[in-house]
């Protein structure tokens, strides 16, 4: 599988969500300026590896045997490392950043960790030390990094002192055990999965921004209160229920495509068809509310419980396409063809086929 596609093809994707919220989002710039930030990303030679594990797993050891010289201080007190720290390698024709963090349990609390989560929020690849068995601190580290979608490679570092584990990577950096074999690996990772893996990873975090701006649009939105107002006071105006249902049907769509256009979300959405199902159903509801007037007269109905009567049916289906369109909406830019979730969706699934042949 080439990478290099994968790696245009997000390229691709951040410049048109770039260019579409430059000219239709500038008031909310401060929900999608870190689209910069994961473009330039996208294009650093250098891969980022960070190692991460709690407090005396032997990280800085483990790095400074990959490197081939003690570059990272190491020491009998546990805890030597008190923020990260990155230094440049060459792993044969790559280049890679590794960077040291302090543990997860360091006694200094949540301001370590926070540091030590932001470097990991850029890896390209994680380096999990840990040793014979998982801590519940490192269980909830293994499923952070699930859920932030960073590859990850265990390491069971400190091997001449510690069993094996069934999964893993073993490593001693005081013999040396498995450390060329971790260096093969390493140099295998960066040659055929580091650029997906980065796209991947991007594209993941693209989706979130795309949310968080489509979150941010939600209360800004009054779009449906306009179109509503006018087509309960054309009601007033039109004769009959089969007019009211043609300025249903040229309201409803204008109110959709004005949204979609509002979101960044393509018009008509992928989801129209069953959108339209309950559409049709309203149509036919604003028609059926105009018979009682017509059967009964206006006697013992009056024009007034008419129009009370088709209001309500009017606005209860604006609220219920409004919640129905919600979904599809808040996650912004993504249900477009180049959209983040929909090339994270291809990518994905491009990748599992080929690991499925390989």
């Amino acid at each position: 599988m080439s990478s290099l596609p994968s790696l245009d093809a997000t390229a691709k994707c951040l410049e048109e969500l770039l260019a579409w919220h430059q000219v239709h989002h500038p008031h909310l710039a401060t929900h999608w300026q870190t689209l910069y930030g994961l473009r330039d990303r996208l294009h650093q030679k250098a891969w980022h590896i960070v190692v991460l594990g709690q407090v005396g797993r032997g990280k800085s050891a483990l790095l400074n045997a990959l490197y081939g010289e003690a570059i990272f201080p190491v020491g009998a007190i546990h805890g030597t490392t008190q923020w990260p720290r990155t230094v440049r390698w060459h792993c044969q024709d790559q280049i890679v950043d590794l960077t040291d963090t302090p543990g997860l349990d360091e006694v200094a609390g949540s301001e370590r960790a926070a540091m030590t989560w932001a470097a990991v929020e850029t890896a390209d690849l994680v380096l999990f030390v840990t040793q014979d068995s998982f801590t519940p601190v490192e269980c909830q580290a293994r499923d952070r990094l699930r859920t932030l979608r960073i590859p990850h490679k265990l390491i069971l570092a400190k091997a001449d002192l510690y069993p094996p584990m069934a999964e893993g990577i073993a490593v001693s950096s005081t013999t040396g055990q498995g450390i060329p074999e971790l260096r093969q690996l390493l140099q295998q990772w960066l040659q055929r999965e580091a650029p997906q893996a980065r796209a991947l990873r991007i594209l993941h975090q693209a989706s979130q921004v795309e949310q968080s701006l489509g979150a941010a649009l939600g209360p800004q939105d009054t779009s449906a209160w306009s179109w509503l107002t006018t087509q309960m006071v054309a009601s007033l105006l039109l004769p009959g229920g089969f007019f009211d249902v043609v300025l249903a049907m040229i309201s409803t769509l204008a109110y959709i495509r004005n949204a979609c256009q509002a979101y960044g979300v393509p018009f008509p959405l992928p989801a129209f068809g069953s959108l339209s199902q309950f559409v049709l159903l309203w149509y036919a509801a604003i028609y059926l509310a105009s018979w009682p007037g017509l059967t009964f007269g206006t006697e013992l109905w009056g024009v007034n419980t008419n129009v009370v009567l088709q209001g309500g049916v009017i606005l209860w289906g604006y609220q219920q396409i409004r919640r129905r369109l919600d979904p599809y909406l808040q996650q912004g830019y993504q249900w477009g063809h180049h959209g983040p979730q929909r090339l994270l969706q291809q990518l994905t699934q491009t990748r599992a086929k080929v690991t499925a042949s390989g």
